[in-house]
């Protein structure tokens, strides 16, 4: 017997590394696992301490796998950036403006309230996105920025300016509001409170911020905005009721 190959197979075997599939493979669904934790945990970590804070090594770490894992499923800090807007906050922006169609017989009154009750859904089951909102895409220089507002459905945000404007001229919803102003304040209303949360929380006699309060708060708020007072609107309302 050869004592080389008898040393050999005694030899301990080295310990196995975590190493990524050949690019030509097709992904088996533990691949597809690893890359949704690697973007959930990315996401995470955005929303907690910022992008410019992140590294690459700290994803991984959060994720349980090597660094050589994040750069080979997301290339790059860009590419990586893609996926969080593409993958996560372009989904949470079109469930909130699903409940805006073209048309139908939803009345302004309801689709305000549609939104309000599909921001605090979207935010419940992704906790960060509040915070992200207000780090990378809301602060000035934040890095998402002109990611997400290449994503902000237009369209559907006319859509709704637009019903609420009728329901002005038809009087059934305050004509003082500025139609298009009112999703910029639902979503103010809304986000921010829920970005700033553990904030109020550090400070000893602060209001807490819970969320179903929050949400039974801004919905009482919402209805009495709409609400048409009872006396005659004032010359500058009746002159934006008309240019609308």
């Amino acid at each position: 017997m050869n004592p080389r190959a008898a040393t050999a197979s005694q030899a301990p075997a080295s310990p196995t590394r975590e190493q990524p599939r050949p690019r030509g493979r097709r992904r088996a669904s533990a691949d597809l696992a690893v890359r949704e934790r690697l973007l959930a945990c990315a996401t995470q970590l955005f929303a907690q301490q910022g992008i410019a804070a992140t590294t690459m090594a700290q994803i991984a770490a959060a994720a349980g796998v090597t660094s050589a894992m994040v750069h080979y499923y997301f290339t790059n800090r860009e590419k990586l950036l893609d996926a969080v807007v593409e993958e996560r906050i372009a989904r949470a922006i079109e469930f909130v403006w699903a409940g805006v169609p073209e048309r139908g017989p939803q009345d302004a009154r309801t689709l305000a309230q549609d939104l309000v009750d599909r921001l605090f859904d979207v935010t419940a089951r992704e906790p960060w996105l509040p915070a992200l909102w207000l780090r990378e895409i809301v602060n000035e220089g934040g890095l998402l920025r002109e990611r997400v507002l290449a994503r902000v459905p237009v369209a559907r945000l006319q859509e709704f300016a637009l019903r609420i404007g009728e329901a002005q001229r038809d009087g059934s919803v305050n004509p003082a509001l500025e139609a298009p102003l009112l999703f910029v304040s639902i979503i103010a209303l809304v986000m921010l409170p829920l970005a700033t949360a553990k904030v109020w929380q550090t400070r000893r006699g602060l209001p807490r911020i819970e969320r179903e309060a929050l949400h039974r708060h801004v919905t009482a708020l919402l209805a009495a905005a709409l609400q048409v007072p009872a006396t005659p609107p004032t010359p500058a309302a009746r002159r934006r009721r008309t240019r609308q």
